[in-house]
């Protein structure tokens, strides 16, 4: 039946597009999305800024509907399929009464921002907003009577348990309750100071709210009383929703993506992350099924089928506005939008490189002379010039700070530039100087420049402004109209089309000189135009509106985009390929071309040998047969369609794999792996080490096994990451008994447990205080700690004062010194579970500690003179057999060594620096030593 719907849809749309021409949505909307509810497991609706949002599939796909005004909605509810409500800014109610083919605008009566809308019954509905304003209708919400509720706080939500039970959060943290459906409400304290958002009653008795700086309290008697919960978050907290089928089962969405979970019923919550940053600000489930939606900024949707489990985008796109666009080819192309937005595409739109300049002016116009040379224009005087594409950009000086809203350029060089209040103004060597040009009359906003060719050219502007420049001279031409002229085409050497407010069309055959009006029956603004050539064009205005000529403007046809945004730009790449852009980041492409290959197959990938339930989105816009093919199973219904059921009956790695089909060919293959299950297998002995040292990371492993869950749980230590999967990665904390074990779940049920046995160790203790010599020379000293079992110590010398001879691993150690200095001694023992604390000793070493000063007859050896001033002499008598005299310095080091001859008893040194040195006289049994001075 819905597959018969769709048809009657699509024919009803469709009905206009020739030869398969379509205008597809790359990507999804920018618009905020404010709020979602489920009629039932199918239908669904989104409100939104300046946006209403349908789905017939539950949630696989997406349709605009049309709103009665541009304004900002921020709550929906439905009390059936056809009748509806929707609230939001300025005290604006839309009201539907056929599933929001149409909505009536109703008002409040008050500029007041309304939060939140709910039915009770058929008849009877309630509207809460700011400053404490309830409204009350008991006609299905065709009239609203104000209600007093005893406070002026902000009313954020509103929630019936039933039709008498109703509670509303308010901005001062407090729950206003009533019992009787709203006759009576009571004001009831959370003992909460932040404001609460939402809230959620799961039975008559238990319920939540959510709130500010993470708040979330919960009540176990009707709202009575409330006790707070820790919700892990100082970020504000927006919505609350539970499983309708299990009140244990619940999520709630905040700022900056924040996504908690609770299973047990809000005695705990575990935030699920997610790959950005926006504020999810609702959440709604799908009756009867574990399947959740959370909206937010910039149209972001996330759906989650395992009640908020893990989490999977839906739709994004942009909150910007678009001002133009311009393609250089079927893929490359540019946008520009406000707040100095620049964007850049090499693959047709699918996606954008954000080039954007910090600057909050809005950019109006661009003109790409080449791929990669082009100029932008925007409010207050901006003209900027890149040479690569954007990546780097010069700022020019038009010498104004007026809005440029138009740029024509016939090369890197020659161009012009047009903006308000009649500012014209021409370069000729690419914006570093520029020519201010009058035409006489600064009355009027020029919005657009083209040319013909370099003597002939056109200026449109606001008030039904136009020039055209003739004999080189510009001159105002009347075309009887006081609508703003918004863009220009040129066809050929002699014609052009120029379209503006509430759908004015207008041409030229004679360059200008003369127009006449094209009559059409549209009344919207026309924001853009452009001509392949002198017959094929198109228009792009308000409401999504995209029309086309293929008679150079004579007649029109209304094309399908499926959409009501404002498109503001229009631009063709090939004469097959476009593109369009308009407000809240719409970016519209033009072919005929075959499906878009699927984004995604809906379905379990996990599972039981059973039957499953497959799905594509269908596109809107295009009609497209689906030829689906399964490995492990059998397709028992649904080929041809978007979707179909399928009969898994061999366990294993199994496949979905779907690809589209039209006239024009088909489309790429979409592939989903499907895990096919049967009871767990025996898991056998976990792998990873047995006896591991205290906080130190392990990682553990059992054979992976396709569509299992391995639950891991570990005494004496904490799980780093991998729960859930074959491998885990684990930190030991403990020293005393521990373990690992895991056990395999899949959907077929959960096996057997199996458990490894860990010991623990620590590190070595700190040694004891090194004994050994604190004062030496030149020598060899023996150094020592307390011996201790089955540990390893190594020694270190700082400096390198000296050497290990023996004794390295151990608990003694033999050193020598070689070098005067002060020196550490350092002891740091080692075992499996790596080094444990040091133990240093300070030695100090000395060379006139290591020459053991003879006692010698004083008179036998003589030095002189001493001090001296480099050169000296020295005299010995009564020594006999010398074998060596020899000069050593401070450091130790020998300067002169002389070998006496017998008999010679006077020496003489010269030349030697300044310093203290020691003389050392050596035979077969002593050494002698004099110190000598030299200054």
């Amino acid at each position: 039946m819905r597959h018969h719907l769709y048809l009657t849809f699509l024919f009803l749309f469709f009905f206009s597009v020739l030869e398969a021409q379509t205008w597809r949505r790359l990507g999804g909307w920018g618009n905020q999305f404010t709020g979602i509810v489920w009629v039932n497991e199918e239908v669904g609706y989104i409100s939104g800024n300046q946006i209403i949002l349908k789905s017939l599939d539950g949630g696989l796909s997406w349709f605009e509907q049309e709103a009665p005004d541009k304004v900002r909605m921020l709550s929906v509810d439905f009390f059936n399929e056809t009748l509806g409500l929707m609230v939001g800014e300025n005290g604006n109610i839309f009201r539907t009464t056929n599933g929001g083919a149409n909505w009536q605008l109703l008002n409040i009566g008050a500029d007041i921002r309304l939060n939140k809308v709910k039915f009770l019954n058929g008849t009877r509905a309630y509207i809460v907003g700011d400053n404490g304003e309830v409204y009350r209708s008991t006609n299905a919400g065709q009239t609203w009577s104000k209600q007093n509720v005893g406070t002026l706080d902000d009313l954020k939500s509103l929630y019936f348990f039933n039709a008498d039970t109703g509670y509303v959060t308010t901005s001062a943290g407090e729950i206003i309750r009533t019992f009787n459906g709203g006759n009576n409400w009571s004001i009831k304290t959370t003992g909460q100071t932040n404001g609460l958002n939402d809230t959620y009653f799961v039975t008559s008795q238990v319920g939540y709210a959510v709130g500010q700086k993470g708040t979330i309290i919960k009540t176990l008697d009707a709202g009575e009383t409330w006790s707070e919960i820790t919700s892990g978050t100082e970020r504000d907290l927006f919505a609350v929703a539970f499983n309708r089928s299990n009140p244990n089962l619940g999520v709630v969405t905040g700022q900056n993506a924040t996504l908690l979970r609770t299973l047990n019923a809000g005695t705990t919550f575990d935030a699920i992350n997610v790959n950005n940053q926006q504020n999810y600000v609702d959440a709604g489930f799908r009756a009867n099924a574990n399947v959740v939606f959370a909206v937010g900024t910039n149209g972001f949707l996330l759906t989650s089928n395992n009640s908020g489990g893990s989490w999977g985008l839906r739709l994004s796109g942009r909150e910007i506005d678009y001002q133009g666009t311009q393609f250089r080819t079927a893929t490359l192309g540019y946008i520009i939008g406000e707040n100095g937005s620049f964007f850049v595409t090499s693959n047709g739109g699918n996606s954008l490189v954000d080039r954007s300049r910090p600057l909050s002016n809005t950019f109006n116009d661009l003109f790409f002379t080449t791929n990669a040379f082009g100029y932008v224009c925007g409010n207050g005087g901006v003209i900027l010039r890149t040479t690569n594409s954007g990546v780097n950009w010069s700022s020019l000086n038009p010498g104004t700070n007026v809005n440029i809203n138009g740029l024509y350029f016939f090369n890197n060089n020659l161009g012009y530039a047009v903006g308000d209040s009649g500012f014209l103004t021409k370069t000729e060597n690419g914006g570093v100087n520029w020519e201010s040009i009058s035409i006489g009359n600064t009355n009027f906003n020029f919005s657009k420049i083209a040319f013909f060719n370099e003597e002939s050219g056109i200026i449109i502007g606001s008030s039904g402004f136009v020039a055209i420049l003739d004999n080189g001279e510009w001159k105002k031409i009347s075309i009887n109209i006081t609508e703003d002229i918004n863009a220009i085409s040129i066809l050929d050497e002699n014609s052009a089309v120029i379209v503006g407010k509430s759908g004015t069309i207008f041409k030229t055959i004679d360059k200008g000189v003369s127009w006449s009006r094209i009559n059409l029956a549209y009344n919207q603004n026309f924001n853009d135009v452009t001509f392949l050539d002198e017959q094929v064009g198109f228009v792009a205005g308000e409401k999504g509106l995209m029309i086309q000529t293929k008679d150079g403007g004579e007649s029109w046809e209304q094309l399908t985009t499926a959409t009501f945004q404002d498109f503001t730009g229009i631009s063709f790449g090939t004469l097959s390929n476009g593109f369009a852009v308009g407000e809240n980041g719409t970016l519209f492409s033009y072919d005929c071309q075959v499906p878009e290959q699927p984004t995604l197959i809906f379905g379990e990938n996990n599972v039981c040998l059973s039957q499953q339930v497959y799905t594509v989105q269908e596109p809107i816009g295009l009609e497209v047969e689906f030829e689906w093919r399964v490995d492990g199973g059998r397709i028992l219904e649904g080929q041809g369609s978007s979707r179909i059921v399928v009969e898994w009956d061999i366990p294993g790695r199994n496949a979905v794999l779907v690809r589209g089909k039209n006239f024009c060919g088909n489309s790429g293959t979409t592939g989903l792996e499907v895990i096919v299950s049967t009871t767990p297998q025996t898991i056998g002995e976990i792998e990873g080490e047995g006896a591991v040292c205290v906080n130190t990371e392990e990682v553990y492993a059992v054979p992976d096994i396709p569509g299992t869950i391995f639950v891991w749980e570990v005494m004496g230590g904490e799980i780093l990451e991998g729960q859930g999967e074959s491998q885990i990665k684990v930190r030991w904390t403990g020293t005393t008994q521990s373990n690992v074990q895991v056990t395999p779940n899949n959907p077929c049920g959960q096996g057997q447990t199996f458990t490894k046995e860990i010991v623990v160790q620590s590190p070595p203790s700190k040694p004891s205080d090194i004994s050994g010599p604190v004062m030496v020379g030149f020598t060899e000293e023996i150094y020592e700690i307390t011996s201790v079992p089955e540990v390893n110590f190594q020694w270190t010398i700082s400096g390198q004062g000296g050497r290990v001879l023996e004794g390295q691993g151990s608990n003694r150690i033999t050193v020598i010194w070689e070098r005067e200095g002060d020196f550490t001694i350092t002891v740091t023992p080692m075992n499996g579970c790596n080094e444990g604390e040091s133990n240093e000793l300070s030695v100090n070493v000395n060379i006139i500690t290591s020459i053991d000063e003879e006692i010698f007859q004083e008179e036998n050896i003589k030095v002189y003179p001493n001090p001296s001033s480099g050169d000296f002499k020295i005299n010995i008598q009564g020594i006999t057999t010398i074998q060596q005299i020899r000069i050593v310095n401070a450091f130790g080091q020998t300067l002169n060594q002389v070998i006496p001859e017998i008999g010679i008893n006077d020496y003489q040194f010269r030349n030697l620096p300044q310093g203290y040195y020691n003389i050392i006289i050596q035979t077969r049994e002593k050494e002698y030593i004099k110190k000598v001075l030299v200054r």
